[in-house]
């Protein structure tokens, strides 16, 4: 296994796994229309146009590759928000192969990042509200949850979301403090 920065010759096999992975964990939150109908065309212009911009500083994407076939990937931007610090705006992993740690190595990349980039920095993300088995994982990883708002998601429908937040991340990023 071995986690690396993506580049635009990963762009379809992202925009793929992220289908999937919505398919998957959206099942019931987002409308069917959506998920079988634009979703993939939806997810390959957004992570062509992510991928091009790789000039960007603050911007930062991750895959977790076995074997030649990326199994996982992370997005993230850093210091999206002045109070919050960085966003993990994607965080996906072949469904199944989901439970395998792969989902907390990206964690624990995506958070050292974070760190080198501002070493009193912190992260959050956004998940939905009933999207069950990522809020378990983020609370697992001791994200703490201290928001929650209704926000229109890609489908257009209306949907709860929460916000993860960790204050601090030596820990996530597998440091140890003395």
């Amino acid at each position: 296994m071995t986690i690396r920065a993506a580049g635009m010759a990963d762009a379809v096999a992202i925009a793929q796994l992220h289908t999937l992975s919505w398919q998957t964990a959206y099942r019931g939150i987002l409308s069917d229309d959506f998920l079988q109908g634009p979703l993939p065309e939806n997810r390959r212009v957004l992570w062509q146009t992510r991928l091009a911009e790789s000039d960007r500083a603050d911007q930062f994407v991750l895959v977790d590759e076995q074997g030649g076939t990326i199994c996982g990937f992370a997005c993230a931007f850093l210091e999206a928000d002045s109070e919050w610090g960085s966003l993990l705006d994607n965080l996906h992993v072949v469904p199944d192969l989901k439970g395998k740690g792969l989902g907390r190595q990206l964690m624990t990349a995506v958070a050292q990042q974070a760190l080198r980039s501002n070493p009193g920095g912190r992260l959050h993300l956004w998940a939905y509200e009933q999207n069950l088995a990522a809020r378990r994982f983020y609370e697992r990883l001791c994200g703490v949850n201290n928001l929650c708002h209704t926000e229109v998601a890609p489908d257009g429908t209306t949907v709860n979301v929460i916000r993860y937040c960790w204050s601090e991340l030596s820990g996530l990023a597998g440091f140890t403090t003395k």
